[in-house]
């Protein structure tokens, strides 16, 4: 795989990190059903009982974005 295949690997997988873990789960990552399972939590709790947990969620998206990224890019993640 070339660097631009690479890099468009990287934006498929980043992208649908809109939903946590999601990207991991398109690059054969394992512990991608471990973030959706938390974010899936954390988005009931936002819901449920404390409204702020919203942020946490955004911030765990963000952050699994990024890893989603730098796993197709590099071969390893921020994690």
């Amino acid at each position: 795989m070339d660097i631009r295949e690479k890099t468009w690997h990287g934006l498929r997988a980043a992208s649908l990190s809109i939903i946590a873990g999601l990207g991991h789960l398109y690059l054969g990552e394992k512990r991608g059903y471990a973030i959706i399972g938390f974010g899936l939590a954390l988005a009931v709790v936002s819901r449920v009982l404390w409204r702020p947990a919203e942020l946490l969620y955004l911030s765990l998206a963000i952050f699994s974005a990024v890893d989603a990224y730098s796993i197709a890019k590099r071969g390893h993640g921020l994690m």
